[in-house]
C-alpha cells in the first residue's frame, strides 16, 4: 500500500510542470467574471467581446516563457557525458563504418557461420 501511495506521489511530482498552463486556464475559467471586469486589459472596449482572453493569453505566453526559461537552464546545468569508444576519437563525416570495422583490433567477420552447421541437418525429403 505504502509503494503504491509513493509511486502516485511521484508521478504527480514529476508531472507537476505539465499542469501550470492548465492551472492558468482551471483559475481563468473559475474567476471568469471577475478577469472580465477587473483584469481584462480590453474592459473600456466592449465591443471587442475579450472578456478576459487576453488576460488569459497574457498570462499563458508567461506560463511558456517561464517554462523555456527553466527547460534552457537545465539543459545548461547539465554535464556533458563521454561515451567510451574502443576505436578511438570518431568523426563520422570522414570514415565509413566498414573502415571503422577493419581498423578494430578484435573485429572478426564470418559470411554465414550458421549455414555451415546445418548444412548436413537440413536436407530436401528423398522418395
Amino acid at each position: 500500500m505504502l509503494t503504491r501511495v509513493t509511486i502516485y506521489f511521484l508521478l504527480l511530482v514529476l508531472n507537476l510542470p505539465l499542469f501550470s498552463r492548465m492551472g492558468v486556464v482551471v483559475y481563468f475559467q473559475a474567476n471568469k467574471a471577475y478577469i472580465a471586469k477587473v483584469l481584462c486589459v480590453n474592459k473600456n472596449r466592449p465591443s471587442l467581446h475579450c472578456d478576459g482572453k487576453c488576460y488569459l493569453a497574457k498570462k499563458l505566453k508567461a506560463a511558456e516563457e517561464r517554462e523555456h526559461k527553466q527547460t534552457a537552464e537545465r539543459l545548461e546545468k547539465m554535464p556533458e557525458i563521454q561515451l567510451f569508444c574502443p576505436f578511438g576519437n570518431l568523426n563520422f563525416s570522414k570514415i565509413s563504418f566498414i573502415e571503422l570495422l577493419r581498423k578494430a583490433s578484435n573485429f572478426a567477420f564470418l559470411a554465414n557461420p550458421v549455414a555451415g552447421m546445418l548444412k548436413g541437418i537440413f536436407r530436401p525429403p528423398q522418395f
